[in-house]
């Protein structure tokens, strides 16, 4: 399969085709094929796929979200925040089994960092979190910097001020 057939990162539509899509991970496929449409066509969230030739090969999914100061880790809740801290939620994020390994998830995880950061900066937000569905997936954002929610070591988050220092710093310019 090659990389080139790719899409960019596009808004999903009626057009794409989710049905052959499979992670390896049940409640991100389940969720790609049976909610993902109507959650962003409700305004909840705004789920961005890449494709071959309207085939889904991979997606995330944000959504503003707010959180209680208190969850926070004490990096990202520094001075007085407000009650609840506006934050950006990456909820999903999932690249086909049979095209892992070719970068598409860690181009889509810079992508979705890149528009927080991009939408933060137009609208506010403290903080970027994730939803990691294991253990497993959890060390995955650690290793990326992102700090455990006080009370659920699944919720994790980084603030965008450090994403944002991070791209600033990044010769690619990708955030690591």
């Amino acid at each position: 399969m090659a990389k080139a057939s790719l899409s960019a990162p596009e808004l999903l539509n009626a057009g794409h085709d989710v049905s052959q899509f499979s992670c390896g991970k049940s409640s991100l496929d389940h969720w790609l094929k049976t909610r993902a449409l109507a959650s962003q066509q409700k305004g909840f969230t705004v789920v961005m796929a890449v494709h071959v030739q309207g085939r889904v090969v991979g997606y995330y999914g944000l959504a503003p979200t707010a959180i209680v100061p208190a969850s926070l880790p004490r990096a990202i809740r520094t001075g007085q925040p407000p009650n609840p801290v506006p934050c950006i939620l990456l909820g999903q994020l999932a690249t086909d089994h049979a095209w892992g390994g070719q970068g598409i998830g860690l181009g889509l995880f810079n992508h979705a960092l890149a528009r927080s950061v991009n939408g933060a900066a137009l609208i506010g937000g403290r903080a970027f979190i994730v939803n990691a569905v294991d253990d497993d997936s959890a060390a995955f954002w650690r290793r990326r910097g992102f700090l455990p929610s006080k009370d659920d070591a699944l919720v994790l988050f980084r603030s965008i001020a450090d994403i944002a220092a991070s791209a600033t710093r990044s010769s690619s310019g990708r955030i690591p």
